[in-house]
């Protein structure tokens, strides 16, 4: 039986983070379906892990860590390899418009979503303003495996581009 609040609290962390949560798993994420599938079993790991969460960093680096394991264990289990992101009317919740700046998001992301595993965490993280420390702390990386791995992503993302 959940504690008094539990419920409540989810509620206003899955409202909070919501944003948070569907970019972390569209980027790992397949199609729609598998998009749907992420983000359930995301916000039943957040469900789950609440009780145990002491607040020692903050909810969104928490938020994150959930969602980039959980993401990245649903593919170790189903066996998955995401190749290529499908963008459709759906994937637009993260880009407000369709304007230019929402095409170059989408091709940011589609570059972003050919990268490994990790590596799309890292830069996701990194494009959301957090530290080399924070990124340490939500990837289980040391500071200077972040600051190495970035710096190649950055590489392959300017090699891809050209």
């Amino acid at each position: 039986m959940a504690e008094p609040g539990h419920t409540d609290k989810f509620m206003e962390i899955i409202n909070r983070y919501n944003a948070l949560i569907y970019k972390v798993c569209y980027m790992y994420a397949d199609d729609d379906e598998h998009l749907k599938d992420l983000y359930q079993e995301v916000s039943a790991n957040i469900w789950q892990g609440m009780p145990g969460f002491r607040a020692e960093s903050g909810v969104s680096t928490w938020i994150y860590r959930v969602a980039i394991n959980t993401c990245v264990s649903y593919f170790r289990r189903h066996g998955r390899q995401s190749e290529s992101l499908r963008f459709d009317d759906s994937a637009y919740s993260v880009v407000d418009s369709y304007d230019e700046r929402s095409h170059q998001l989408r091709e940011m992301y589609e570059m972003i979503g050919r990268l490994g595993k990790i590596d799309k965490a890292v830069v996701m993280l990194w494009l959301d303003g957090h530290s080399y420390d924070e990124i340490a702390d939500v990837t289980g990386l040391s500071r200077a495996n972040v600051a190495s791995r970035l710096h190649r992503a950055k590489q392959r993302l300017i090699d891809d581009k050209v």
